[in-house]
């Protein structure tokens, strides 16, 4: 069942927060185009780009204490509209 829909803004608007050899690293967009992404979406409030990143980097975390072997990346961009 459809619970919401929304446009995201641009790349340029967001950032991508990376676990890579349990080390986490953040990228601003613009980011090139990729041919395959492979995951989900989550959709949080938050106040501000700061905080929007510290939930990001905090659900990253979550992965390298729970998944050590993990690698992937977490892109974060803000509606559209707002």
């Amino acid at each position: 069942m459809l619970v919401d829909t929304a446009g995201l803004k641009r790349s340029t608007e967001g950032f991508r927060v990376r676990l890579s050899n349990g080390q986490l690293s953040v990228t601003d967009g613009p980011f090139t185009e990729t041919k395959e992404v492979v995951g989900g979406y989550a959709i949080v409030q938050a106040k501000s780009r700061d905080e929007a990143l510290e939930v990001a980097r905090e659900f990253m975390d979550l992965h390298r204490i729970h998944w050590p072997s993990f690698e992937g990346e977490c892109e974060v961009r803000p509606f559209e509209g707002s």
